[in-house]
């Protein structure tokens, strides 16, 4: 049966901007160390991890008690919200990304140091900025949050890249990227990201009560994402929310190139370009600057684009709204914006 298992389709739209001018990201396929590191502790699936030949991803039930909120501490790292988790009680730092259509995501060189174990003939095919990526499956028997146990054993997606910062050629950093995906967020009733106080709330089976002044614009939950309607100009743009996406819009150019003229600020190519480090590789963005646009009750002015013939949808990223307290309500369908209460 293990030979039937097909290619497991991954889509990830992690971007991270704003780098440091003298450092340039870089993306390579993981060593042939970490590679032999990983497939050394390998082990059979389990048949509760298959069905009808198909992997399943399904996280398990929530540990958390109904009723209850955990809050945490919240981190800005590489413009991005991240919090620390422990998976099989060993601390690593995670993206909060609604753009991972995969519940949680490691490198693997994260994956080789804990190390877990990988499902063998496990294969995926992921999508995201910067092109394809390759990975693999393996499996963990815990995660918590801050000593509170969340989920027991489940599978995570395993990338076979290496994120680097390199100055004149030579690495100077490794970028680790392990996501917490939407099928991970949307577990809770609501997931509030309050980067002002620096706090992550998650709410198990509770309503969210906004402030008396908070906006919100709704979504739709299709295709593993978070699909807003974005008002530019008198005109609709599709769009999904990333969180995981550092900066405010990014667009296919023909779609920028289509708005009224007076819209626009600025046109792409009026700006310099930028480079953006996504799960696939580097691509070459296109920057340019919309008057203003609408989601909802929640109203953006000044914001910077990103155009790129190689887009092919509309990606609202996490930049506008990380002066805010942000929550994503999963029980309303919608995403509030309020003030930061210290």
């Amino acid at each position: 049966m293990a030979q039937n298992h097909r290619f497991l389709p991954l889509i990830l739209i992690l971007a991270i901007l704003h780098l440091p001018l003298a450092c340039t990201p870089h993306v390579q396929p993981v060593s042939k160390h970490t590679l032999a590191r990983l497939r050394q502790n390998s082990v059979p699936s389990l048949p509760t991890e298959l069905h009808h030949g198909e992997w399943v991803t399904d996280l398990p039930p929530l540990k958390l008690r109904p009723g209850s909120e955990v809050r945490i501490p919240l981190q800005t790292t590489r413009n991005l919200p991240s919090i620390e988790i422990l998976i099989n009680g060993t601390p690593l730092h995670w993206f909060l990304d609604t753009g991972a259509s995969f519940p949680v995501v490691l490198d693997a060189d994260s994956a080789a140091s804990i190390p877990i174990p990988i499902l063998q003939r496990s294969k995926l095919h992921g999508l995201g900025v910067g092109g394809h990526t390759d990975g693999l499956l393996g499996r963990f028997e815990s995660l918590s949050l801050e000593g509170y146990p969340v989920v027991g054993r489940g599978i995570a997606a395993i990338l076979l890249n290496r994120y680097q910062l390199r100055f004149a050629g030579l690495p100077v950093e490794r970028m680790p990227i392990n996501l917490l995906g939407l099928p991970f967020l949307e577990r809770f009733s609501y997931v509030t990201l309050d980067t002002p106080n620096n706090e992550a709330h998650f709410g198990v089976q509770r309503p969210f009560h906004p402030q008396k002044d908070a906006a919100s614009f709704p979504f739709e939950q299709r295709d593993g994402r978070l699909w807003v309607k974005i008002q530019v100009g008198g005109k609709t743009i599709p769009a999904f929310f990333d969180t995981g996406y550092g900066a405010n819009l990014r667009a296919p150019s023909r779609t920028i190139l289509n708005l009224p003229l007076h819209s626009r600020s600025s046109s792409p190519g009026s700006h310099p370009t930028q480079k953006q480090l996504g799960v696939g590789g580097v691509e070459l963005d296109q920057v340019g600057r919309l008057r203003e646009i609408n989601l909802g009750h929640v109203r953006i002015d000044d914001v910077e684009y990103h155009a790129s013939d190689s887009c092919r949808e509309a990606i609202l990223g996490w930049g506008p709204f990380r002066p805010h307290r942000v929550t994503l309500d999963f029980q309303r369908k919608c995403v509030w914006v309020e003030k930061a209460v210290p």
